[in-house]
């Protein structure tokens, strides 16, 4: 049989039980409680698996061609996998893993399945599109302001790049900021191609306040005062 499934399980969920329901979402079955996205690029749902939810993210191929050349790098599902780790070693909240769904047929990669758990809080974009003075204390706004410094203080210090940080990749839970979303993450050895990258996250970063005075005021000045490291 030509096409067929390896599979990656943190060892906090490998089961026979649960690898039985990954086979059963590698054939689209089952556990899409709520849909998130649907494109043709990505699918993403939330999966309610107790005790914990848990989010799948589904990498689609487009065309033959897109499948040959996924072959021959690491899949996106893999990419959020290793770099899921690597921002764990270097003190940054994300959303932990769960596991690794790839698809195959003979030598080529064609879908692949990320599952992560699902992080429960607000994404930032969401907070300060709904910011008032009554609903947010200033010392609540000094705590989100140090946590940012820290993670981008964190990225220069192990040389990491998100490559995506808009405001909704970024959710507040619990005092703390996740980030997630990490398809396009690196880890660099080289340290010019790293500052162009961590130039490029300040970038976007900035971007998501562009109609956000108070935002903008808020993030700035720790952006201009690392922009060139």
């Amino acid at each position: 049989m030509l096409k067929r499934y390896s599979y990656w399980i943190d060892t906090e969920y490998d089961t026979p039980r649960f690898k039985g329901e990954l086979e059963q979402i590698s054939m689209d079955k089952g556990h899409k409680e709520t849909i998130i996205k649907e494109d043709i690029a990505t699918s993403i749902w939330r999966w309610n698996h107790p005790p914990r939810a848990l989010l799948v993210k589904r990498y689609n191929t487009r065309g033959i061609w897109h499948a040959i050349r996924r072959s021959f790098r690491k899949s996106r599902a893999d990419n959020c996998r290793n770099m899921v780790r690597l921002f764990a070693r270097a003190g940054i909240y994300t959303a932990p893993n769960v596991a690794v769904i790839q698809e195959w047929f003979g030598p080529f990669k064609l879908r692949s399945w990320f599952i992560s758990e699902y992080i429960e809080g607000e994404l930032m974009v969401h907070y300060f599109a709904d910011l008032t003075d009554e609903a947010h204390s200033g010392a609540e706004l000094d705590e989100l302001k140090t946590n940012t410094e820290n993670l981008f203080r964190s990225l220069r210090a192990r040389q990491l790049s998100h490559g995506d940080l808009k405001a909704s990749n970024i959710i507040l839970s619990r005092d703390r900021l996740y980030v997630i979303d990490l398809d396009a993450a690196r880890a660099h050895k080289n340290n010019s191609t790293f500052l162009r990258a961590h130039q490029k996250d300040q970038a976007r970063f900035m971007k998501n306040w562009l109609s956000n005075a108070y935002a903008h005021k808020l993030f700035e000045p720790l952006i201009n005062q690392h922009h060139t490291l």
